[in-house]
Parts: structure tokens; C-alpha cells; sequence
């Protein structure tokens, strides 16, 4: 599973959002975070986007454009791995949606692995090529619709996929480390009855060896549709883990903050203005809310990266209740506690 935030290539700031292009951002975000929370139930935290409810990605996508969601999904990606990193181990826990299988033909394995409820996907590892060159790629099924996706990073555009030589015009689009594609049922038959496939990134491919893809194939539909049981099972007693140092709980204080974005200016309040803070010593903090009662028309979130920048998030729109509007990831500190980029400000004083 690509779970990576690097290599996202921004789309076009006021492209607008449609609907396959957020059916793919609401399954990918729902199941990356599924994966982390069911590492570690800590990950969840609906205002910041880790959640796995597939309807409430999809329904926040479709009312933003494309450049928002994808940082949002860059920035969902990147806190499911921190929060579910070893430093931040996974209980000991039976899951009974999981399921994972191995479809072995013709010298190669395909992966069959359930995400979260209804989402399934067939995954082949080629070693003979490069990460981000094509090394990974992976078939996709929820809600009756096929994606395929690989990690050649950067090859979004139409591309003729060669089946055996037949060409099938498919549009790519880039997220996260990977492009992924809608393909219909046509596609997937010849894939299924084929022996060879051509991505036709590049003059070179990348090509792939389609035995056991029937099987698998066949075996991710059923995987997503819930006809196949439960397979994996917590079989190893885990080792005990080291008891964990006591942690500060975060503090709301009330200041001044201000946020501007594209020159316009969605807060100035001058010592009323709840400020959260984490106590993690990594200097995370968001303005405007409580994030428990006071939730206003608009709030942001500003994340420092420990080397002189940080990474900056807001909701967006009046009333929205996720902070994952993308504002950058190269703020830099200036005056009266104020974080600026070439497109936002955002400041936090006492």
C-alpha cells in the first residue's frame, strides 16, 4: 500500500473536483487511516481528516478543488504515518474485517488484501524495477468500480495501455506517490484473458506478466464485496512494550491570532482567541478553536518541522470542520509569533 506523502504533484489551483477523482481521494484517505487507527486508536482525529468514513472525504472533496484536496490528502497521509509509526505501537488486536491472501503464478505474486469494508485491492511487486519507476502495481475495486494505480511517479496524462498489444486510451492522475485511473470492465476482461501489460509511460513501458491476474482479480471483487472470510488472524504473542513516558495533555489559552490567505483576512481577534497547543514539544498548534466546543467559521492548523519551516492547514470555507485546506509546507517564523509563506500568514501570541 502506497502510504508515502512524497512526490505529489499539485494540480491546477482552481481545477474543480469530480466525482472519480473523489471517489479515489475519499477510498485512499479512508484507508490509509483505517490502517493507522487500527495500529494505533490514537490516530483518530476527525478534524484534522484521519477518519475512515468514505462519505465524509468524498462529500468535503467534492466542495473543494483539486490543489486543496490534494494537499489534504498529502497531509492526511503524512499524520496516519507519524501517529502509526513503531514509536507508536499497535495493540494487540484481532481486526475481523482484515483479510489477505496471495494469488502465486508464473514465477510472481499478487498480494490480495482487504483496506477497510468494501475497498480491495490486487497488488504486484516487480523487483526488477525501480521504487516510483513502476516497481508496484496494484489493482483497486469499491463501489463497483475498478482503478489501477502504480507508483511511476509523475506519469498523469492520458497514456495508451497496451493489453497484449490492444490499446486502451487511459487517464491518469497523480496522488500522493502514485497516478491512478478508472478502467472499465472491458479493460479489466482483456486483463484477466491477457499475458502481457504495457503502461506505456515511457518507449520501455512499464510491462508486466498478467498470469494469476484472473484469480487475483476475481479474488479482490469477492474480497470487496464480503464473500471472503476473514483470513489473517493475530496468531504471535506480542512482547510486552515498554512502558510509555507520561505525556502533558494539550492546552487551550486564550490570545491574539490572525490568519490571512491569497491577501484576504479570515481572523484578527486580539486576546479572545482560543489557541490550541500540543505539549508534545512539537510546537503544533491551531488558532481559533478549542477543537473540542468552538469550532467558528474558520480556524487553521500550523505543524512545525523542526527545521525552520512548517506546514500550514485551514478549513477553507465557512463552517467546514476539517482543517484540510493545504496552505504549504515552507512557513517561516517573523515577528509578534506571525508563520508567513507567498501565500498565508498565520500568528499565535499570549
Amino acid at each position: 500500500m502506497v502510504l508515502s506523502a512524497a512526490g505529489i504533484s499539485p494540480a491546477t489551483a482552481d481545477e474543480p473536483t469530480d466525482e472519480n477523482f473523489c471517489d479515489w481521494y475519499s477510498a485512499f484517505s479512508a484507508a490509509i487511516a483505517h490502517e493507522a487507527i487500527m495500529k494505533n486508536p490514537d490516530c483518530l482525529d476527525f478534524g484534522r481528516g484521519v477518519h475512515d468514513n468514505k462519505d465524509m472525504h468524498f462529500s468535503w472533496c467534492m466542495r473543494n478543488t483539486k490543489d486543496t484536496v490534494t494537499g489534504a490528502g498529502r497531509h492526511i497521509a503524512e499524520l496516519a504515518e507519524q501517529c502509526s509509526a513503531p514509536s507508536n505501537p499497535r495493540p494487540a488486536q484481532n481486526n475481523p474485517d482484515a483479510f489477505a491472501a496471495k494469488v502465486a503464478a508464473g514465477g510472481q505474486t499478487w498480494m490480495v488484501e482487504r483496506l477497510i469494508p468494501g475497498v480491495c485491492y490486487a497488488e504486484l511487486i516487480d523487483n526488477s524495477k525501480q521504487d516510483y519507476f513502476g516497481r508496484m502495481m496494484r489493482f483497486e475495486f469499491s463501489d463497483g468500480q475498478y482503478r489501477l494505480v502504480s507508483d511511476f511517479t509523475g506519469a498523469e496524462g492520458v497514456h495508451n495501455v497496451l493489453v497484449d498489444g490492444r490499446g486502451f486510451p487511459t487517464r491518469f492522475e497523480q496522488f500522493s506517490d502514485a497516478v491512478t485511473a478508472t478502467v472499465d470492465q472491458d479493460f479489466i476482461a482483456a486483463v484477466k484473458r491477457g499475458s502481457r501489460l504495457n503502461l506505456n509511460f515511457e518507449p520501455d513501458g512499464p510491462e508486466y506478466s498478467l498470469s494469476g491476474s484472473a484469480a487475483a482479480l476475481d479474488m479482490m471483487r469477492d474480497c470487496a464485496s464480503g464473500r471472503q472470510a476473514a483470513t489473517r488472524q493475530t496468531g504471535a504473542q506480542t512482547a510486552p512494550q515498554p512502558a510509555s513516558p507520561p505525556t502533558r495533555e494539550p492546552t487551550v489559552i486564550q490570545g491574539s491570532c490572525r490568519l490571512i490567505v491569497d491577501g484576504m483576512t479570515y481572523i484578527d481577534r486580539r486576546g479572545d482567541c482560543p489557541i490550541w497547543m500540543d505539549n508534545d514539544g512539537s510546537g503544533r498548534l491551531w488558532i481559533n478553536t478549542d477543537r473540542v466546543n468552538d469550532m467558528p467559521d474558520y480556524f487553521a492548523e500550523l505543524s512545525p518541522d523542526g527545521n525552520g519551516f512548517a506546514s500550514g492547514h485551514w478549513n477553507g470555507e465557512p463552517g467546514a470542520t476539517h482543517a484540510q485546506g493545504w496552505l504549504g509546507d515552507d512557513f517561516q517564523l517573523g515577528k509578534g509569533g506571525c508563520w508567513s509563506n507567498s501565500r498565508a500568514t498565520i500568528c499565535a501570541a499570549r
